[in-house]
C-alpha cells in the first residue's frame, strides 16, 4: 500500500465557527484517535488527502503545534463528511495505526471476465461492492478480483468463494452473495416488486431545517 506524507496544524479552537473560519482559510477540520492515544483535533489542506479519500492510503502525519514544535505519527482515514450539495470536503477522521498491527478496512471489488450466462441471455446483477478484511496496513490491497467468466444462469458467487491473500482475514459474512446471473424475467419481478412496495411509502415531509446549512460535528465518528 503506497504511503503519503502530509502535514496537520494543531488546533485548540472547536466548534461551528470555528470551522467556518478554517474553511475560509483554504483547510478543513480534522481529528486523529484511536489506538489508547487521546484525540488531536487538527486542520489539514483538503487538497493533500481528497484524491485518495477511497484508496486506504497510509499517511506518515507531521503534527505542526503552534510552537513550531513538530512530531509524527502514521494513520490511515477512517471517515470523512462532504457538502450534500457542493461535495466540498468538510471534515476528516483520521486513525492511528501501527504497521505491524492489522486493522479493519473495507476493500472494493473488481469484476473480471465476461460471465457465460450474459452471454447466454442472463442479467449479471452485481450486489457486493466492497468487503471487509483485516490486514496488516503495508498488505491492504488496492482492490480484490473475482473471477465471474464461469458463472451460468442462476449461478452466483458468495464472499466464501474468495482465494485472498495470505495475512489477509474476512469480516464481512461468508454467505454474502457478490455477483448473481439472472434470467430477464427474473429481474422484472424483482423491478415490479420493489415498485409495489413504493406505491405504500408516505412521501417525505421536507421542513425548514432542510434548508439549513449542515454543520459537522467536532467529534470522530463511531
Amino acid at each position: 500500500m503506497e504511503r503519503h506524507s502530509i502535514e496537520a496544524e494543531l488546533r485548540t479552537e472547536t466548534g461551528k465557527g470555528a470551522a467556518r473560519t478554517i474553511r475560509r482559510d483554504g483547510l478543513i477540520p480534522g481529528v486523529v484517535y484511536g489506538r489508547g492515544n487521546d484525540p488531536r483535533s487538527i486542520k489539514v489542506d483538503p487538497l493533500d488527502i481528497e484524491k485518495l479519500l477511497h484508496s486506504n492510503a497510509i499517511f506518515d502525519l507531521t503534527f505542526v503545534g503552534e510552537d513550531g514544535g513538530e512530531d509524527e505519527a502514521t494513520v490511515i482515514i477512517k471517515d470523512y463528511q462532504k457538502d450534500v450539495i457542493k461535495q466540498n470536503l468538510l471534515h476528516v477522521d483520521f486513525q492511528f495505526i501501527s504497521m505491524d498491527e492489522k486493522i479493519t478496512v473495507s476493500v472494493p471489488m473488481r469484476l473480471e471476465g465476461d460471465a457465460l450466462g450474459v452471454r447466454n441471455g442472463g442479467v449479471l446483477q452485481h450486489l457486493l461492492r466492497e468487503i471487509e478484511i483485516d490486514a496488516l496496513p503495508a498488505e491492504i490491497p488496492e482492490e480484490i478480483t473475482i473471477d465471474i467468466s464461469e458463472l451460468e444462469v442462476g449461478e452466483s458467487l458468495a464472499v466464501a468463494d474468495l482465494e485472498l491473500s495470505e495475512g489477509l482475514d474476512l469480516v464481512t459474512e461468508s454467505d454474502e452473495v457478490i455477483v448473481t446471473v439472472v434470467t430477464p424475467t427474473e429481474l422484472v419481478e424483482e423491478d415490479e416488486e420493489t415498485e409495489a412496495e413504493d406505491e405504500f411509502l408516505e412521501p417525505e415531509v421536507i421542513g425548514e431545517d432542510d434548508e439549513e446549512e449542515e454543520e459537522v460535528e467536532e467529534e470522530p465518528a463511531e
